[in-house]
């Protein structure tokens, strides 16, 4: 089923950064958009909850070293 979720990044430093998380997010199975927001520190995702989890998403955040 797909789903959409926003939450929030702490600790985002650049326009740079954020362009690889998104694109790092766009890249995972079951995503289907992933738009991460610099300005407000903030990440919206499109996602089909049957092939990828919440938390899955949030480790690919985390990975980066950012809190989610």
């Amino acid at each position: 089923m797909m789903k959409e979720v926003k939450f929030a990044v702490e600790g985002l430093s650049c326009p740079d950064c954020s362009k690889k998380i998104e694109q790092a997010l766009a890249a995972q199975k079951g995503v289907k958009e992933a738009k991460v927001i610099f300005t407000t520190g903030s990440v919206k995702v499109k996602f089909d909850d049957e092939v990828i989890t919440l938390d899955d998403i949030k480790r690919v955040i985390k990975d980066f070293g950012y809190s989610v």
